[in-house]
């Protein structure tokens, strides 16, 4: 039909049917001024022939034709043409927002990970997801702190490594980025946890785009069961055969049901073998803060990499346990011997089998002075002295000093301040080991008296004693510190017979009575001592032995000389299990700074934004205290970033509390704020201190890191879709996108194509053949 129409009008440009061809009149006439056309070319017809002479029906014909080359007429002069408009069509765009921050680690729906949830999702959802493609514009982002470009195809994903969520920077963003396009929807793939709200500002301007926001909401409506390690505590070095205690401090999320069967890990980095592990504490469990200690016991020196990791019960189906929540730590392991000093003021009990006991230890090379009140000495040990050491010199090589009941006035004062200056600068250790007649009343007013655990009462005559045997039990500190480990392995750090009062050789004769009021607020307790009558733990216990860090040392405090009787129960064993783990804590920081020239530390090494961290740099050699510098200057930079700001901090001398004429402490300090997070490696600038290869590592984390409280918040994403118009949709619904994002599409009109119709050829044919009827029938009726 089309094929005729275009050769009865001679059409060279446009045809009848084609897409968006259209009849239209480039002077068009109302329904109404037609009617009155028709009208009038009727009236005219008539009236033209409604007074000649004829037949009816003749003259009816005649004034039809007049009637119809009127209306022709009309008809050519409203021009019809046929008309297109060329017309250009912009395809919608869907945003596809995919979360990439570390809360995607956690497992809280069948043992899978949200990214799991999510790449399951996609790779289910795929063809209905590619179908959007010929229609619309798909575009695909990533999202955390911030917001960046995922492939087009929506395949290979990045790692989830963002510590934060921010979904409503992250619409906001996209909205800029799309801000001239149309915009049929935003697909929003997450959890829902995020650092920020979506304001009004952003609501109503989703509204007032009209863009709907469609959630697919991943993980779980209920908590997770997560494990978080806040901090870890360990020696940075070891001696070998040391039970080394990793501390680690715990937060839990999750109900006790939960929590059940979970466990702390201590893992070989090199090997995988687990090293040591302790269950949860129920108090974790319950939803508080709790502490968990690790002990291993290296057997070679080299350098270790442990990693400490959470572990939960494999019935829990619901973990949000990832690799931020594991700390990996290092330990340098050294084989060489414990240097000790031994002192004390007669051969009693005590002094006799700990002086044995240090000659037989293979890893410790003892020096042992008995000191009498006229000066005489009695050198024993694998090294013995000809005298107490009279300058800093000579007392460097010794990592730890044993005082017994030995009269404070047979060192002179520069002695002393000697011994003190190596504990608090050096980083040596301090064992005390009390006695009825000199220790420790006669060290009061002493510089060694700042070294004593507590504080002593006006009482000239020293503590009193208990006025029975007693029983030790280990206290608080002593499972964090890795001592008093006297059971057999590592499951028992206690034997029970040492709290029997009927086993006799158990009980402990002569304990000095410290009242805890007395302790300073260093002060912590290794083991209790309680009344052979009384129950173990009782209100009647008092601290026996305790422990206190000074400056850089440490000093331990034994406020009895009877652990000797231990032997007659099981021989050698129990007294080398209690003194050999003492002694090598005291070393273990005299070991760290051996042979280094200064150290530098940060306190906390894990910090949050804006938290204060302490920087403090130590001068060891003298040659450096000689320089005697007004500060030192560090620098923070952060790792992984090319170009990371770097922060300079300057650190001042530490000399409150230094009396007149004693040497300067050589610590420098000072308390500094990140006001970023990220891992900050801090590095000295001073070329007094180059070439010595300082630096300390800090973790700088966000106070709203997510991992913190990592629940989904499938709330938040309801609300954003309600009021944007959109829907939260299930894993395994995401088919249903393709029905429910609205069509934005953006038609824009070009050039218009014309082409008239009313001169044709075939127009004028008719109209000359309507003419020429008339004119023929008319003188037809004339000539009748």
């Amino acid at each position: 039909m089309n094929e005729w129409i275009v050769k009865l009008f001679s059409l060279r440009t446009l045809r009848p049917g084609d897409p968006g061809v259209a009849l239209e009149w480039a002077r068009p006439i109302p329904a109404w001024g037609w009617t009155l056309v028709l009208v009038g070319a009727a009236a005219l017809a008539w009236w033209g022939y409604h007074r000649l002479e004829g037949a009816v029906r003749r003259r009816v014909i005649l004034a039809t034709l007049r009637g119809l080359a009127l209306l022709l007429v009309v008809g050519m002069i409203s021009g019809p043409r046929l008309v297109k408009t060329e017309e250009t069509v912009e395809k919608d765009w869907v945003v596809v927002l995919a979360d990439r921050s570390l809360s995607m680690e956690v497992k809280d729906v069948g043992g899978k990970t949200r990214d799991e949830q999510l790449r399951v999702a996609l790779a289910q959802t795929r063809d209905a997801l590619a179908s959007l493609d010929p229609q619309r514009n798909v575009l695909w982002l990533g999202f955390d702190s911030r917001t960046f470009d995922l492939p087009t195809d929506g395949s290979g994903f990045p790692a989830p490594t963002g510590t934060r969520t921010l979904i409503a920077s992250a619409l906001e963003q996209t909205l800029r980025r799309v801000a001239s396009k149309p915009l049929s929807g935003i697909v929003l793939v997450s959890d829902g946890r995020s650092a920020d709200e979506p304001s009004r500002a952003l609501v109503r301007q989703l509204q007032g785009r009209q863009v709907p926001v469609f959630g697919v909401a991943l993980g779980s409506d209920a908590p997770p069961t997560r494990i978080a390690i806040k901090r870890v505590t360990a020696p940075s070095v070891a001696f070998i055969g040391d039970f080394v205690p990793v501390t680690v401090d715990l937060d839990a999320i999750g109900t006790p049901e939960s929590l059940r069967g979970a466990k702390i890990e201590l893992i070989d980095e090199a090997t995988g073998a687990v090293l040591d592990s302790r269950p949860v504490p129920d108090a974790v469990a319950g939803g508080t803060r709790g502490t968990v200690t690790l002990v291993t016991r290296p057997g070679s020196a080299r350098e270790f990499r442990w990693v400490v990791k959470p572990v939960l019960s494999e019935a829990t189906g619901s973990t949000a346990t990832s690799s931020n929540d594991q700390t990996s730590i290092g330990l340098r392991v050294v084989d060489r011997p414990v240097r000790v000093a031994l002192f004390d003021g007669y051969p009693r009990w005590e002094y006799r089998y700990l002086k044995n006991l240090l000659l037989r230890e293979r890893s410790i090379r003892s020096s042992a002075l008995i000191l009498s009140s006229d000066r005489r000495y009695l050198q024993e040990g694998t090294d013995p002295l000809a005298s107490i050491p009279r300058t800093r010199e000579e007392w460097q090589p010794f990592d730890v000093i044993v005082m017994g009941d030995v009269r404070s006035e047979l060192f002179s004062a520069e002695q002393l301040a000697q011994i003190k200056e190596l504990v608090a600068n050096k980083g040596a250790g301090l064992l005390w080991i009390a006695g009825p007649n000199s220790t420790p009343q006669t060290w009061r007013g002493t510089p060694l008296a700042d070294l004593l655990p507590f504080t002593m009462s006006d009482d000239t005559s020293g503590p009193r004693s208990f006025a029975e045997s007693v029983l030790v039990s280990p206290g608080p500190a002593a499972e964090r510190l890795g001592v008093l480990r006297l059971g057999d392995g590592n499951s028992s750090i206690w034997p029970q017979i040492l709290t029997d009062p009927g086993a006799g050789w158990t009980a402990l004769r002569y304990a000095q009575l410290i009242d805890p009021k007395q302790l300073k607020p260093a002060a912590e307790v290794l083991a209790l001592a309680t009344p052979a009558s009384a129950p173990i733990g009782s209100a009647e216990s008092r601290p026996l032995i305790m422990t206190m860090r000074y400056g850089a040392g440490r000093v331990i405090y034994v406020a009895t000389d009877e652990i000797w009787r231990w032997r007659y129960g099981r021989g050698e064993t129990l007294p080398e299990r209690f003194w050999l783990p003492l002694v090598r804590l005291l070393a273990r920081e005299s070991l760290a700074r051996s042979g280094q020239a200064a150290i530098i530390d940060a306190t906390p090494e894990r910090a949050t934004v804006d938290q204060p961290v302490q920087i403090s740099v130590r001068l060891l050699d003298q040659s450096l205290l000689s320089t005697r510098p007004e500060s030192l200057t560090v620098r923070a930079k952060a790792e992984g970033v090319p170009d990371g700001s770097e922060q300079t901090i300057t650190l001042r001398p530490q000399e409150s509390g230094r009396n007149v004429g004693e040497a300067p402490s050589g610590l420098f300090t000072s308390s500094w704020t990140f006001a970023e997070p990220g891992d900050y490696t801090v590095r000295p600038t001073d070329s007094v201190l180059s070439g010595l290869g300082l630096n300390t590592k800090i973790e700088v984390r966000a106070r709203d890191d997510e991992m913190r409280e990592p629940a989904a918040d499938h709330v938040l994403l309801a609300d954003l879709a309600a009021a944007t118009g959109g829907k939260v949709l299930k894993i395994n619904s995401v088919k249903e996108l393709a029905e429910l994002l609205p069509n934005r599409q953006v038609r824009t009109a070009g050039e218009t194509v014309s082409e008239p119709l009313w001169d044709k050829p075939l127009v004028w044919t008719v109209l000359i053949l309507l003419l020429s009827l008339e004119w023929i029938g008319r003188r037809l009726i004339r000539l009748a």
